[in-house]
């Protein structure tokens, strides 16, 4: 019996770990579930002509929509383009600072986000202003301190209304207006959407930045993200 006891053991110690591998890698394919990647023309899914009717035509790259170039400023009214942002994950928003509903909650959300990957070199946040005619390097600098920023993991741009708002429109496929001339100055309509990006520039997820559910899956996916870097 203390034989038989002693070979069960054994086997445990050996075998049990080895089994329970196997069960989480699929028996050799990856435990983790890889995130779709957005607006890749090899998908039979893919509708390029959706896009074109909003008057926007994707930025591929190898078949698949990337981010195009930008030239904004940031926060300390240096120039940040998307060559700082690549070789990064990326999570990015659109908001303004005057802004006196959900972007209270978007910047509250991604302080959350920013907390969970706090010490990581390789996950960035990017807060695009919807009003850069107020929105200066000055007040996004503020706005910033009010949050309690890393400028080592966030930045917030201004720049030109015209190329942040093609950028919305056109590089996230995201719905962001100005408000009409009678409307108040704060009255801008622009999405709650948090975006994430892969190293590459490649669009891998959208979630609802003013939902604890939405953004706690956005850290999760983001994870996810980084294991499929590890893999590659």
């Amino acid at each position: 019996m203390k034989n038989f006891k002693k070979t069960a053991l054994l086997f445990g110690l050996l075998f049990i770990p080895a089994i329970i591998y196997l069960l989480l890698t699929g028996l050799g394919e990856s435990k983790f579930k890889r995130l779709p990647i957005f607006y890749d023309a090899t998908n039979p899914e893919f509708d390029a002509g959706a896009l074109n009717a909003g008057g926007c035509s994707p930025n591929f790259v190898d078949s698949t929509h990337r981010i195009p170039a930008f030239s904004f400023i940031n926060q300390n009214g240096q120039r940040t383009t998307e060559k700082d942002f690549l070789g990064k994950i990326t999570i990015a928003d659109f908001f303004f600072t005057r802004c006196p509903d959900i972007c209270i909650t978007l910047s509250s959300q991604l302080v959350r986000v920013q907390e969970a990957f706090e010490g990581r070199d390789d996950v960035r946040i990017l807060s695009h202003s919807v009003d850069p005619e107020y929105d200066s390097a000055q007040v996004l600098k503020e706005y910033a301190k009010r949050y309690g920023a890393d400028e080592k993991m966030w930045t917030f741009v201004t720049g030109s209304k015209t190329e942040i708002y093609k950028q919305a429109r056109c590089g996230y496929f995201l719905p962001v207006t100005e408000p009409k001339q009678q409307a108040a100055a704060t009255d801008y309509i622009h999405t709650e959407k948090i975006t994430l990006i892969d190293k590459e520039g490649r669009i891998r997820g959208y979630y609802d930045g003013t939902n604890d559910v939405e953004v706690d899956r956005l850290i999760t996916e983001a994870q996810l993200l980084m294991e499929e870097y590890k893999e590659d």
